[in-house]
């Protein structure tokens, strides 16, 4: 979906020369016309009372380990970190197959799994684009939360006598310390932060689902009480587990609540998958939702919100979404003002990371749809049977580039929403400011249909005196040469003087003191 440069600028020239209305034009760079403790429909002023969070913990995005780098467009590899380079998440999350690696297994022709043996290879193409993954992030100081998909084998194929039990099973917790050891003493991964345990362990048991075993949140609990002391036995205390790795608000409140009340100092976070439809996030009931669970996790365990915050390993729409589990509407500019207000309302309520799903289509086919088909839920393609539309970045690519270059790891995180609850129906912002005031800026979004006018005001002092302003719809949204997003306007301007913005219908608009 690229544009030229040319017609992008003509249009930005017009909308400054017409202030042509709805679609982001600054109107004012003044002192504030009314006190900012005096914030009304119209005024939104970031202020010292707005912080919901003093150190962000980070945006990213979810960069498995390929399925088969051999299915890669030509140059495939060099334009993926290219894409990485300009996409700058903090974190993000690396899902593998245990398979993939374990091999000559021997059961001893008994039922006693503690006898069991076999044997790594880390010399295989899987491995290699694995290390890449994490050299990439070892050198550009990303956080990774490192998983595996499931137990080793499925229903046809259960070898290992591992899928009744699931992640209780002892050879499990075994495994995952091994491949953690080898991975952070041998191979030197310091990035490694966290340990995903199992992937949405709710779904698992849910009677209904294509699986014939039951899963158990209780399996779960033995699962990682076993799992942290295979860790801590060989010194990787620093690396935290996730706690959940659920998915849905049903599932994660029942997993979210046990933890808890039972083990809450062997989770290094409160973290969830959530797939949500469009009008739940229009609407801002996603907020109300989101805020409401973390209020209750915050009266079981004194901790949550604090040493272990809450987080969102997966973040999607289910809107569009196929039965061959892909997502049509990521080719929609609307799936990107969406996923924006998402990331919104989920900093608003207290949250301390995002993490989008998912990065590139090519990760996802082998194990999915029989290997037919990929999961199409990317920011682009590197398949070389894909389309070229389908290898153009997606419109949600740039939305989340502003995002992750915006909301820095570390940042103070600013929620009006807290204070004005006329802001919570159709209309929602943060702000955003580093630890030495030298990058700042916010994000505000229009989800109603028709347009408003904003006036906004950041209290708390960020320098600089240009403002780059970024507008994101269907029709406003630029892109340089390269395919890559760049500022509708910058202007002459502070974030601690007074500037109002008008927004057109289904819009987001993006305000910093520095090129994102």
């Amino acid at each position: 979906m690229k544009r030229s440069r040319f017609k992008g600028l003509l249009f930005g020239l017009v909308a400054m020369t017409s202030l042509l209305s709805c679609q982001g034009q600054p109107v004012d760079d003044s002192e504030p016309s009314v006190p900012i403790d005096q914030i009304d429909k119209g005024n939104i002023a970031f202020t010292s009372d707005d912080i919901i969070n003093s150190s962000f913990g980070g945006l990213g995005v979810e960069w498995g380990a390929y399925e088969n780098t051999d299915k890669l467009i030509e140059n495939g590899w060099e334009k993926i970190i290219d894409h990485m380079d300009h996409l700058g998440p903090a974190r993000i999350r690396l899902m593998i197959n245990y398979d993939w690696f374990c091999q000559n297994f021997d059961d001893k022709g008994d039922d006693d799994k503690t006898n069991d043996t076999w044997t790594y290879n880390f010399s295989n193409k899987y491995a290699t684009n694995m290390f890449d993954i994490l050299d990439y992030c070892q050198v550009h100081g990303i956080d990774v939360a490192y998983g595996c998909w499931n137990v080793i084998g499925d229903l046809k194929n259960d070898v290992w006598n591992m899928m009744e039990e699931v992640t209780s099973d002892i050879r499990w917790a075994r495994i995952s310390a091994d491949v953690l050891d080898y991975l952070v003493h041998q191979k030197g991964y310091s990035c490694i932060k966290w340990f995903v345990s199992s992937n949405e362990p709710n779904w698992l048991g849910y009677e209904g689902s294509s699986k014939n075993f039951k899963n158990t949140y209780e399996k779960w609990e033995q699962g990682i009480k076993n799992v942290r002391k295979a860790l801590d036995d060989i010194g990787l205390t620093n690396i935290g587990i996730i706690g959940g790795d659920t998915t849905g608000y049903a599932g994660t409140d029942e997993y979210f609540t046990n933890i808890a009340n039972n083990i809450p100092d062997l989770v290094a976070d409160y973290g969830a998958h959530l797939y949500l439809s469009n009008y739940d996030v229009d609407r801002g009931n996603m907020l109300t939702e989101v805020r409401g669970m973390v209020k209750k996790i915050k009266k079981l365990d004194s901790e949550a919100g604090k040493s272990r915050p809450f987080e969102i390993w997966e973040a999607g729409f289910l809107d569009g979404k196929t039965i061959l589990d892909s997502q049509t509407a990521i080719t929609a500019c609307s799936y990107g003002v969406r996923m924006t207000d998402y990331t919104i309302q989920c900093l608003a309520a207290g949250l301390d990371g995002v993490v989008y799903w998912d990065f590139d289509d090519a990760m996802h086919f082998m194990y999915t749809n029989n290997g037919a088909v990929p999961k199409e839920w990317g920011m682009f393609s590197s398949l070389a049977e894909a389309s070229a539309a389908k290898q153009e970045l997606r419109p949600w690519y740039h939305s989340s580039s502003l995002l992750c270059h915006l909301i820095k790891k570390g940042n103070k995180i600013y929620s009006p929403l807290q204070n004005n609850t006329e802001l919570d129906d159709t209309f929602r912002c943060i702000g955003t400011v580093n630890p030495d005031g030298t990058q700042g800026g916010f994000v505000a979004i229009n989800a109603a249909y028709r347009k408003t006018t904003k006036t906004f005001y950041m209290d708390d002092t960020v320098s600089g005196d240009k403002l780059y302003i970024y507008i994101f719809n269907e029709n406003s949204y630029r892109l340089d040469e390269e395919g890559y997003i760049t500022p509708n306007y910058v202007i002459d301007g502070s974030l601690n003087k007074k500037i109002t913005l008008e927004f057109a219908p289904s819009t987001a608009i993006f305000v910093s003191n520095t090129r994102l």
